[in-house]
């Protein structure tokens, strides 16, 4: 099976099947998906995804992604869960920065504060989501944020946890967006920095490079604050998954065995 579906209006569309549990099984495929944004999906795009008889879309982006980026398109009989994690407090100072061109304020470990807010902040949405996942009425499952790195990063890690695949492979899964999402990426850097360099020079364009950077790669350290937030509250991801998203020893011994084989 190819874990990656190519899409020409989402590069980062990926099935979580196959990966191999700490019981020996291993993950079903064409169950359960994680993508980016499904709003700038075409027509063919749309057909390989009712190929794949999706039956539930998890959005994770905010309304002001949605209204900027456009509702995603669903495909046939496919229905909509709008749960938005976004934290205006933290990305509204970066908005004033990014207007100016000035990106020597993004701080370094961004990504790394996103992911313990995950953690802290989020937990009536990953639950939702894993609610949702395990009634197989609602599989196959698609969850997404805009970029499917970051919100769907972290979501991708509590499901494979909850199926028991262990945590190096985790961060595997975690870091693959590098590879599919290295063209928009380079694209979107190469604008960021043209912009910083007629704002502020040649200076500018070096900060921008760095901080900029930072942001459009996942890096496996940022994901590793998400498990140090976790264990330092929970002691561990299981015991997150039962005390902070609800998941019954029971149901999660449901859930593996519907979704490993």
């Amino acid at each position: 099976m190819d874990r990656h579906v190519p899409l020409s209006g989402q590069p980062n569309f990926r099935d979580l099947g196959g990966y191999a549990a700490a019981d020996g099984r291993t993950v079903r495929w064409r169950h359960v998906y994680r993508s980016g944004e499904l709003s700038q999906l075409s027509d063919e795009d749309l057909g390989k995804l009712d190929a794949l008889e999706i039956r539930s879309v998890f959005d994770l982006r905010s309304p002001e992604e949605v209204s900027a980026r456009g509702q995603g398109r669903l495909p046939a009989n496919a229905r909509a869960y709008p749960t938005p994690i976004a934290s205006s407090d933290l990305f509204a100072k970066l908005i004033p920065m990014f207007m100016r061109g000035d990106f020597s304020q993004v701080p370094p470990d961004l990504l790394d504060q996103v992911n313990r807010m995950l953690v802290r902040d989020f937990t009536v949405q990953y639950a939702s989501l894993l609610r949702a996942l395990s009634d197989p009425a609602n599989r196959p499952l698609v969850f997404h944020c805009t970029q499917g790195k970051d919100r769907a990063g972290f979501g991708a890690a509590m499901v494979l946890s909850a199926l028991g695949v262990p945590w190096e492979t985790v961060l595997e899964d975690y870091l693959l967006s590098n590879h599919y999402r290295k063209a928009e990426n380079e694209k979107m850097l190469g604008m960021i920095k043209r912009f910083a360099t007629e704002t502020a020079g040649p200076e500018g364009e070096e900060i921008a490079a760095s901080r900029v950077e930072g942001l459009l790669y996942v890096k496996e350290q940022s994901l590793q604050a998400a498990h140090t937030e976790i264990t330092e509250r929970h002691g561990s991801v299981e015991g997150f998954l039962v005390e902070a998203l609800g998941c019954s020893k029971g149901s999660l011994e449901r859930l593996r065995d519907d979704l490993l084989e």
